[in-house]
């Protein structure tokens, strides 16, 4: 009896051997034993289609693996490549952008552009498209993010000035301030003829008191003292108003700025993932992928458990002679 090695043992992982003169697949550790038929193109991309509605995906990539040696060009096996990449049994996450994480550059997904039939390449070629629009997406909500937050502590310095602006007017003298606030330029340069001009009506009212009511120009010249300090005082108070207001000009000017750039980015990212959507369900909707149905053997009536490692019965790449 000639015997070859070839293939893995999907029962307990050992690798078989080939009887030739049977025509047949035998496993040394287990005894289990497989026809010829039971590696055959059809067979092979139904077990893998099974590995994958079980989540069986490390058994599935090694049926896959094992599909592309004998046809390169295999159109299941090379999106069951990407599915398995995504752990996914299907493309219909892709309808929920939140669930793909699959990169337009994945290997799975180049391979499977450079290698498929050219009838197939348009559809692979929407997928990473697809991918680059939802990077863009992604990309422009972390933007949107960032100016949001930006946009915030605009608001809350914004707020602190009118705080301490409405705290400014509310102190002593208030209306004395007011008054002296609107003779006040922007710049500032009516300060200085302000004070000139008071100071000396000041002065001149505490020398005409003095010398006319001699025996009263103690009180006049403190009277005088405290006319000065009111409105060097409310003087004060009218230029913390007006440094208020000038601090306010820029924040406000920010603000209008970055709710433009929030609202043109908002449009720009509600377009792309309008346009995602639309190829997502163009991937989803082309070439769908049929449900496997699988009946259990008689007597097994234990459910298998879910294991991405489990054999597919297929030598992964390594394996292979």
């Amino acid at each position: 009896m000639a015997i070859l090695k070839s293939n893995v043992c999907n029962m307990c992982g050992g690798l078989l051997d080939i009887d030739i003169d049977r025509q047949v697949y035998i496993c040394p550790f287990c005894g289990v034993t497989f026809d010829y038929e039971y590696f055959r193109k059809d067979n092979v991309l139904d077990i893998a289609k099974k590995s994958i509605s079980r989540q069986e995906f490390g058994a599935a990539k090694d049926a896959f693996d094992y599909m592309l040696k004998k046809d390169p060009h295999n159109f299941e096996a090379l999106r069951g490549l990407i599915l398995c990449r995504c752990k996914w049994t299907s493309l219909r996450p892709m309808l929920k952008e939140k669930e793909v994480f699959l990169q337009s550059n994945d290997p799975a997904l180049m391979n499977a552009i450079e290698k498929c039939e050219p009838v197939h390449k348009d559809y692979f070629n929407t997928i990473k498209e697809s991918l680059d629009v939802l990077h863009s997406y992604r990309k422009g909500r972390a933007e949107l993010a960032k100016l949001s937050d930006d946009l915030s502590v605009k608001r809350n310095t914004l707020i602190d000035l009118a705080r301490a602006q409405a705290v400014n007017r509310t102190r002593f003298t208030q209306g004395f301030s007011e008054l002296i606030d609107s003779m006040i330029m922007d710049d500032g340069r009516s300060f200085i003829p302000i004070m000139v001009i008071g100071s000396l009506f000041i002065l001149y009212g505490l020398g005409y008191a003095t010398f006319a009511n001699r025996q009263y120009w103690i009180p006049v010249v403190v009277f005088a003292i405290l006319a000065l300090i009111i409105v060097i005082y409310n003087v004060q108070k009218a230029f913390t108003n007006k440094a208020i207001e000038a601090a306010k000009k820029p924040v406000k000017g920010a603000i209008d700025v970055l709710n433009v750039k929030i609202d043109e980015l908002n449009k720009e990212n509600n377009e792309l993932i309008r346009t995602y959507n639309t190829m997502a369900a163009k991937i989803v909707n082309t070439y769908p992928i049929a449900e496997v149905e699988e009946v259990p053997a008689e007597g097994d009536t234990d459910s298998k458990p879910k294991d991405s490692k489990k054999s597919s019965g297929f030598p992964s790449p390594s394996r292979m002679s």
